[in-house]
């Protein structure tokens, strides 16, 4: 994970989602404001233009902030998961030059996201290292969908200076500091996101439309997201060698108990839900949530 402490806190924290924004000041952190919308503003995707109602959230920007100032205030921004592409890169050896660095890790996204990778921004975390074996955490988006998302606070009179995928900006409600291995599952709409995490560290992320997965009847978050979880503990046992001893569940709504059960009785795995000092934690807000846990005062 991103050291977030090692800079100065933002004025503003904000999370854009489907049908709402919402915004707070580290300072106040008990003063969240939510703006909720009737109508879908944004569909989430890495490769197609993601704001389709640009003005509700131009709109919504100036009820949600929480404070207003002469100078140009600096804003984190908290984006949904699917507008990007996160990897967990395995090297045997990572160069020290920034330029080469971006150039491998460009090289090895390449055959693997839905948009030119030359004409994205590219960030990366080095989780560990060790002879011949570094780990990255790779996180790519392509430039006119972040271009999207910032003109939105640029226009407003922001100065945007951390984008952070939501489920990225929840980790640090999954116990960093406890053994063995946590999942993390984040259901907003039909997008579920999903993180194995060990000591800090993410071993497997994954973000996953599942209008596309099977399933049979009405739309059910539990039901569609159910498949995808048993192959997430596969996979934690197959290539980890570990199992997934605890799971912290977000989003998924009147679906919660459901998928609960379903871990504790079939798998053994207890659940708890994201829970946040500053309030309840939905798949609107969770993200924003995590990042008050870094900054807030």
């Amino acid at each position: 994970m991103p050291n977030w402490l090692s800079d100065p806190p933002p004025d503003h924290v904000f999370e854009i989602s489907e049908f709402g924004l919402a915004g707070v000041s580290p300072r106040q952190p008990e003063l969240i404001n939510r703006e909720h919308f009737k109508d879908r503003g944004l569909t989430a995707s890495p490769s197609l233009p993601n704001l389709i109602r640009p003005q509700l959230y131009r709109d919504a920007l100036p009820k949600v902030r929480s404070e207003v100032g002469a100078r140009r205030m600096t804003t984190a921004l908290v984006i949904p998961d699917y507008a990007v592409r996160m990897a967990i890169l395995d090297f045997e050896e990572f160069p020290a030059r920034e330029e080469e660095r971006l150039s491998l890790l460009r090289f090895r996204l390449r055959k693997t996201v839905p948009f030119h990778i030359e004409e994205a921004r590219l960030a990366y975390a080095i989780q560990d290292s060790r002879a011949g074996e570094v780990e990255i955490l790779a996180v790519a988006i392509a430039n006119p969908i972040l271009h999207e998302y910032e003109s939105i606070f640029v226009e407003g009179g922001l100065r945007v200076g951390l984008v952070v995928p939501s489920l990225i900006a929840a980790l640090p409600f999954c116990e960093m500091d406890s053994g063995g291995i946590t999942l993390l599952a984040k259901c907003a709409g039909s997008t579920l996101s999903i993180g194995l995490i060990e000591q800090g560290y993410l071993r497997l992320v994954r973000c996953i439309d599942m209008t596309t997965e099977d399933h049979f009847g009405e739309f059910s978050p539990g039901r569609a997201a159910f498949p995808v979880l048993q192959q997430t503990l596969a996979f934690a046992e197959d290539q980890l060698e570990q199992k997934v001893n605890r799971a912290v569940l977000c989003g998924f709504g009147t679906d919660t108990g459901e998928v609960g059960e379903q871990m504790e009785n079939e798998f053994g795995i207890p659940y708890t839900l994201v829970n946040s000092r500053f309030g309840p934690a939905l798949a609107e807000n969770a993200g924003l949530l995590g990042l008050l846990e870094q900054f807030a005062a």
